[in-house]
């Protein structure tokens, strides 16, 4: 039970905490409780705590000092517990010598709500639940951290920021799938996600190439898990993920794209269960799959000489340059392509195959820009640019946050 009493009128002092919660890590950031003169969030720091083999290390930077902390704690159970988040906070306060007024939440699926930000209680909280089905992996991660701070700091305001938001301005048909309309009208639709990354990337565009924002711009969030989103003017007008986060691209463990056909012959010839097909779907594709159980990191299938690796790269830039395509002919015409998310920022070989993929848009790629991240990538006469521009989900999430709280 998720019961908040927020006095909107008190004073924020301390620091505000963004969590961005999975099953085995959490990546949190801290920030103040002032804006700083552009009106923006202040960061304190940011962190992780992250499941190894048998331990979890803690990493911490400070903003100020810039200084690192690294930290193993044990390991006491298969997923992050109450345990270890309650270590979590307590450390938190001790090391900043802070105490929190605020936390706010990545929540992966908020249906149809178009706002971006809700300050939880129970309402919310039965909603957020409803909707676990539709994201049986990240779901109940990103929740676990509510419902610890909601019952050991039940005064502690609480906001949720939805990644499937940003996407409310779809078209209604880029929504709809080949459904019976009774299943349309259940809320079996295209959602998709990325949402904060992507509005991350439409606040700051117009400070790189306002023409691109004004215009029409494909944003490629590359990373574990990964999508396309193409702007109109900065708004959402198709995404590659859909009613779930395993469509469209191929990513690092789910498939992308498949043929529904596959589904059936794989309950129906091979015996799967529903549960070893969403174990199959969520762990066992992607990159991981098509290098035939080498690696899910792009680092180390780069590094690898197996031609199995070749292929799940491949493979990736295929799907990837495949989706620009369609995605241009929704936009009809392209000004710019944007490379976010862990990949995207950091894999400048994979970044230079999809440019090149996409010569026939009208973009030449600029070999010692990528190599050195840009964020400029494509050459001054491209009539398509290209950029590299990193994402700050927290950074949204503490924006929509303190203006929810603000008096």
């Amino acid at each position: 039970m998720v019961e908040q009493v927020v006095d909107t009128n008190r004073p924020l002092t301390g620091l505000l905490l963004v969590v961005n919660a999975g099953s085995s890590s959490i990546k949190f950031s801290l920030y103040n409780a002032d804006l700083d003169a552009q009106g923006q969030p202040m960061a304190r720091g940011y962190g992780s705590l992250e499941k190894q083999s048998d331990h979890y290390r803690l990493s911490f930077r400070e903003v100020s000092s810039d200084v690192d902390v690294q930290e193993q704690w044990p390991q006491l159970e298969e997923s992050i517990s109450d345990e270890t988040l309650g270590r979590l906070i307590q450390w938190i306060e001790q090391h900043t010598g802070d105490s929190l007024f605020a936390a706010g939440h990545r929540i992966v699926h908020g249906g149809s709500r178009a706002q971006v930000a809700a300050l939880i209680d129970s309402s919310v909280m039965a909603e957020m639940e409803k909707l676990i089905p539709m994201a049986p992996l990240h779901q109940p991660a990103c929740l676990a951290p509510v419902r610890f701070l909601a019952r050991e700091h039940p005064h502690l305001p609480q906001v949720a920021c939805f990644d499937t938001a940003f996407h409310h301005s779809l078209d209604r048909l880029e929504t709809l799938y080949g459904l019976p309309r009774a299943l349309s009208e259940e809320g079996i639709r295209r959602y998709g996600f990325h949402g904060l990354s992507y509005e991350y990337i439409a606040s700051v565009l117009p400070a790189y190439d306002r023409r691109a924002a004004a215009g029409r711009t494909i944003v490629a969030h590359l990373g574990n898990g990964a999508s396309l989103c193409a702007l109109r003017g900065g708004r959402s007008c198709a995404t590659s993920m859909g009613f779930t986060t395993l469509d469209g691209i191929l990513m690092g463990t789910r498939p992308g794209h498949l043929d529904p056909g596959i589904f059936l012959y794989l309950l129906r010839e091979r015996g799967m269960t529903a549960e070893a097909l969403e174990h199959l779907l969520y762990h066992e594709c992607g990159l991981l799959g098509v290098s035939g159980g080498i690696s899910s990191d792009m680092r180390e299938l780069s590094a690898s000489q197996e031609p199995a690796a070749k292929d799940a790269i491949d493979l990736y830039v295929h799907t990837i340059v495949r989706e620009i395509g369609a995605f241009s002919a929704v936009l009809g015409g392209l000004d710019a392509l944007v490379f976010t998310g862990g990949i995207g920022e950091h894999a400048a070989g994979v970044r230079a195959r999809i440019i090149e993929g996409c010569a026939w848009l009208g973009m030449k790629i600029d070999e010692q820009a990528n190599q050195v991240g840009g964020p400029f990538l494509s050459q001054s006469s491209s009539r398509v640019a290209a950029w590299m521009i990193p994402t700050d989900e927290d950074h949204v999430i503490a924006r929509h946050t303190l203006q929810l709280l603000k008096p």
